[in-house]
């Protein structure tokens, strides 16, 4: 569907070309009739990424340039999903009774992607029914929390439009943008009136993940004929907004970030990496200290020894003390040693007799108890 989107696109797009090239010399009404422009307003749903009400503002300034060219700029803001803004500019040549031929640059920045697109554009004029197409290339740049490499590849718009009477139009299309897929559809229906030009205008989108975007508004025209009709003003003053076009035509991925349904042992699921669990980060204030080894009574009593907490060792001058012999028993624990004990082991050359309770130096010599 993808290949065949843009192929089609690109093809009608290079066939107006060609066509119309040889067209011009034909031609009898200016590109534009006189400097002229729109803004409008709609409001309506949008269900992907995820249900939202949206609001939209948009406006265009098309301006002639000389007899056969013309210019357009085009801004769109919308509020979902986040802020979105968009923009394009326009530079065509057109005969209003036949065709416009041209090149747009355009943009669209939301919560997940920056993308701008670019590429040639036409819209051929018979009698009722006008086809455009828009197609080129596109670079998409992913937005921070979830930024990654820039997407490129190719885009492309085709629409095909029936004027019911002067003032109601009917449209049909698909878009191809940063790899989604979407149906579009929509009506334009300019009230006559001695007021200023007004029109109701309502649309939907169905995109290749079952997301839709549904939305109705008010268009107002201004210009130097107020009278003029529908018709008439598509095809003799501005082109169609191509900053609205990309707007609608945006995905979930690029307007927040989430990637297209894709099918995973037979479900459908949605990478969408802002509902991913953040990775869990070692908190070093939440550790528990370690374990301090508390010296024994025995250790603790002498200052010649030194109790090491990290290693369970009692140190001496000459290095390890080994803690005084107690034969193992089935009995209850031994008492803590006695201070004559730790008096006696507070020397290096000394041990203690834990049978006569005696303090005996090396030598075998007795020491008496002499704090």
């Amino acid at each position: 569907m993808k290949g065949g989107s843009v192929g089609g696109a690109a093809a009608l797009a290079s066939i107006l070309y060609c066509v119309f090239s040889a067209m011009v010399a034909g031609q009898e009404l200016p590109a534009v009739s006189a400097p002229n422009g729109k803004i409008e307003f709609d409001a309506g749903a949008l269900s992907l990424p995820q249900p939202a009400f949206l609001k939209r503002f948009a406006g265009t300034l098309t301006l002639p340039l000389g007899k056969r060219f013309g210019l357009q700029i085009d801004i769109t803001a919308a509020n979902a999903p986040g802020f979105t803004a968009s923009g394009a500019v326009h530079v065509f040549t057109r005969n209003p009774a036949a065709y416009l031929i041209g090149g747009t640059l355009g943009f669209v920045r939301s919560p997940g992607a920056t993308v701008v697109a670019a590429g040639p554009e036409a819209e051929l004029y018979l009698d009722r029914w006008t086809l455009e197409a828009w197609a080129g290339a596109a670079v998409a740049r992913p937005m921070a929390p979830v930024a990654g490499p820039a997407r490129v590849g190719p885009f492309a718009f085709a629409s095909a439009h029936y004027y019911a009477t002067d003032n109601w139009r009917l449209s049909l299309g698909v878009s191809w943008l940063d790899g989604y897929n979407a149906l579009e559809a929509g009506s334009e229906l300019l009230f006559d009136g001695p007021w200023a030009p007004l029109a109701l205008t309502a649309a939907a989108r169905l995109g290749e993940d079952g997301g839709v975007r549904a939305t109705v508004g008010l268009r107002g025209y201004f210009g130097p004929d107020p009278r003029k009709s529908l018709i008439r003003r598509h095809r003799e003053d501005d082109p169609t907004d191509r900053s609205t076009a990309l707007y609608v035509a945006a995905g979930p991925k690029t307007l927040a970030g989430a990637t297209v349904p894709t099918k995973r042992d037979g479900a459908e699921t949605v990478d969408d990496p802002s509902s991913q669990e953040p990775p869990v980060v070692d908190d070093p204030s939440s550790e528990e200290p370690p374990e301090v080894l508390l010296p024994p009574v025995w250790c603790s009593g002498s200052p010649l020894l030194a109790w090491d907490g990290d290693t369970g060792t009692c140190l001496g001058p000459d290095g390890p003390v080994p803690p005084p012999s107690v034969e193992p028993s089935d009995g209850p624990p031994p008492p803590d040693p006695s201070p004559e004990e730790i008096w006696c082991w507070s020397n290096p050359m000394r041990q203690w007799d834990a049978e006569s309770h005696q303090c005996i130096l090396l030598s075998g010599e007795v020491v008496p108890y002499a704090p």
